[in-house]
């Protein structure tokens, strides 16, 4: 009688951990479409998110991603990657994909369907109207480090899909390309407002000069900063050409005033200048039933900015190139206007360098044609300044508003030219030309495409910096013009072809 009562036993509990089992097994299935916003009525979505994930890395950072895109009041659609359908591939504006790379180069087992059954069966073209966004979760000590992360990316841009960003490889969840990768969802969300997922281990830097470099521009102003360490000097590993930094940034004292006046309280000003002060009028109800100490709690820190460095080491500052962000409300923008602004000469920056390998200057002493508008002249400058550089020969496009008011670093180009460094500069102003000719720094390519094919069948690289929006995409169209999508891939897996966009 005990032994029946023993099996009877034992028969209950095994199957409840089989019911167990099969509740946590719906639930996994049902997990993608509960993280999207409206997944079932909205099957294309502004944004999908796909993910090739083998141990729930991939997973849990696009689900982050989501979740940080959709806090910003945007239609979001997560899911496997194998689970991507035609109509969402077809109809989605945005696709970001965080991909692991299993094995020597392979697929994740939630992935490996999406090559040969879905991407294999469309055409040249047939992705034109997509934009995406790859991150490549892997570890560098593996021959084919993001492998299959590489491999969605060509296949993307070979049917004419325009990248955001290159490739942001993550070697071993590296926290800080991580934030590259929140970067930029930043500016798909418009809106830099966003608490990051890890904070940067800032550095105290002087601002030791700041002037602005286009003083007579009707376009807003754009500022070159110069900074120094607070405590060591710089080296010549501090940074390389191509790096980037990460700046935290303060609120100014106007904004923190209102913020008290709309809070009802008193606090010391200097709690609350790294804080994230945009709220909306719920937050600050619940914010004034807190105590001191728990509404300090409670607010997020400011998110970080990044900005490519303008300078080489051995010039002895970090140089920045700032442009003045104007908001709806005439306020300047958290960083911009911290930088520009607000913060006072000799003041202390916290600012982080990042290594920003995939923008770094080829090993070899390969020419450089380096393309860019705007600010994106920091990034070419540093390239340029680059003792290691100094002995080749360099072609420059830059693109800008107007000749006499915005003609950045003008007095150094003509430097390098007389040097030899620059042997041909090509610039363009668009606000110079008459009604209808207005030109950008793409515009410059065409013409010069046969000299373009010349130089990168000699060893050529080209680096492209600047405006994400519109001349990123152009550039790289007439480059896929002028020597075809399949010598551009082969150029960016040879580190020959760079972007650093924003």
């Amino acid at each position: 009688m005990i032994v029946v009562r023993y099996l009877v036993a034992s028969l209950l509990i095994l199957s409840y951990l089989l019911f167990c089992w099969l509740c946590w097994r719906h639930y996994q299935r049902k997990q993608p479409s509960i993280i999207a916003s409206n997944n079932a009525s909205n099957p294309a979505g502004d944004i999908v998110i796909a993910y090739a994930s083998q141990t729930g890395n991939a997973r849990r950072i696009a689900e982050q991603s989501a979740l940080q895109l959709q806090q910003a009041g945007k239609a979001v659609i997560t899911l496997p990657l194998n689970q991507l359908t035609d109509t969402q591939l077809l109809s989605a504006t945005h696709l970001l994909i965080v991909a692991s790379t299993y094995g020597e180069g392979e697929a994740p087992d939630n992935a490996n369907r999406f090559i040969p059954r879905r991407l294999n069966r469309l055409g040249e073209g047939s992705l034109q109207s997509l934009t995406y966004l790859i991150l490549g979760l892997g570890d560098s000590h593996y021959t084919h480090f993001c492998g299959f992360a590489q491999q969605l990316h060509h296949g993307l841009h070979h049917r004419g899909a325009q990248a955001i960003a290159d490739m942001i490889a993550v070697d071993k969840l590296d926290e800080s390309a991580l934030r590259h990768w929140q970067y930029y969802l930043g500016k798909l969300a418009g809106s830099s407002h966003f608490a990051d997922w890890s904070k940067p281990a800032y550095s105290d830097w002087l601002l030791v000069a700041r002037h602005c470099l286009n003083l007579a521009s009707p376009g807003a102003p754009a500022y070159h900063l110069q900074l120094k360490p607070a405590v060591q000097a710089i080296n010549n590993q501090t940074w390389q050409a191509g790096d980037i930094v990460e700046v935290g940034p303060c609120n100014s004292m106007d904004r923190i005033d209102v913020f008290l006046q709309q809070l009802n309280r008193h606090l010391p000003r200097e709690s609350l200048s790294e804080k994230d002060l945009d709220v909306n009028e719920a937050q600050l109800a619940h914010l004034r039933q807190l105590s001191d100490d728990a509404l300090l709690s409670e607010l997020a820190d400011l998110g970080h900015r990044e900005y490519s460095i303008a300078s080489a080491p051995q010039e002895g500052t970090l140089d920045l190139v700032v442009r003045q962000v104007q908001l709806a409300n005439n306020e300047l923008g958290i960083g911009s206007g911290w930088l520009t602004a607000h913060a006072p000469l000799q003041s202390l920056i916290r600012l982080r360098v990042r290594s920003n390998p995939h923008f770094h200057s080829p090993a070899a002493q390969h020419p450089l044609i380096l393309i860019g508008n705007g600010t994106g002249i920091a990034g070419l400058r540093s390239h340029l300044a680059n003792p290691a550089r100094a002995t080749g020969k360099h072609w420059l496009f830059f693109g800008e508003r107007h000749y006499l008011a915005d003609n950045f670093f003008n007095a150094d180009i003509q430097h390098w030219q007389e040097t030899g460094l620059l042997t041909q500069v090509n610039k363009i102003f668009s606000r110079d030309a008459g009604d209808g000719q207005r030109g950008y720094v793409q515009d410059l390519l065409m013409p010069n495409a046969d000299d373009i094919r010349a130089w990168v069948a000699a060893g050529s690289a080209i680096f492209v910096c600047g405006s994400l929006q519109g001349m990123a995409q152009a550039v790289d169209e007439a480059l896929v013009a002028i020597l075809g999508a399949e010598q551009l891939e082969l150029l960016a897996d040879q580190q020959r072809y760079c972007r650093d966009v924003y």
